[in-house]
């Protein structure tokens, strides 16, 4: 499972956006199972595609997460105040845990 993660926004804009690749396959056995859960936690291959506010501040951060999985692949773009609980524990273990590409 391959998880890609893209953070824009806040005072930077486009110009300051990072992106995280994490292949689970390649991390120790408990960080993959602990990411692995919080992805299925979160229903990630049913979320709508989009979950973000309706009025963002120009400062606010957007998430892009794509997920493949064994040929299936799903992309959300959100606001962390949109996301589920789930993913944005998800959300910030990448961001603590994977260095930026």
């Amino acid at each position: 499972m391959r998880l890609t993660l893209k953070c824009t926004g806040g005072f930077t804009g486009p110009a300051g956006a990072q992106t995280r690749t994490v292949d689970l396959a390649q991390l120790p056995q408990q960080q993959a199972s602990e990411l692995a859960q919080l992805l299925h936690a979160s229903d990630f291959f049913a979320l709508h595609p989009k979950l973000v506010k309706e009025a963002p501040k120009s400062w606010d951060f957007q998430y892009d997460l794509q997920v493949e999985d064994g040929g299936q692949t799903h992309c959300v773009r959100y606001h962390l105040d949109e996301a589920p609980p789930s993913l944005r524990q998800l959300t910030e273990k990448i961001n603590d845990e994977v260095a930026p590409d």
